[in-house]
């Protein structure tokens, strides 16, 4: 399972001064940290849309988000393709996008990710 700690999650999320019918992106998915507390607050007309490039977290956060049916979208792909994805998803206009840089715990724990400075493995 793909776990990773958030921290400073509310005072991150609360810069983006929620709408609960809102529209938002998540470019940083992993663990899903911040998407579960954007999704919380979101009422049934709000949405998400979770970017990552790591298929092991969009699978993760596909099961732990199945709940929320259309309401959550994960999207395959380095944020760098945000306006492009978006586009093909037909959403002109979102009221927040969240981006929380840097590596996650489970590239650093897990020596088969390659990113580990604990254990030696293969790139």
């Amino acid at each position: 399972m793909f776990k990773h700690v958030t921290v400073l999650l509310k005072e991150t999320v609360d810069g983006l001064d929620i709408k609960p019918d809102g529209t938002y992106v998540d470019c940083t998915l992993g663990g899903g940290g911040h998407s579960s507390y954007l999704l919380s607050q979101l009422t049934e007309g709000g949405r998400l849309i979770a970017f990552d490039q790591d298929e092991i977290a969009i699978q993760n956060a596909k099961e732990k988000f199945s709940s929320y049916g259309e309401q959550f979208i994960t999207v395959k792909s380095n944020f760098r393709y945000l306006s492009e994805k978006l586009q093909e998803l037909g959403i002109t206009e979102v009221d927040g996008i969240l981006f929380d840089l840097g590596v996650s715990s489970p590239q650093l724990d897990t020596p088969e990710r390659g990113f580990s400075y604990h254990h030696d493995a293969p790139l």
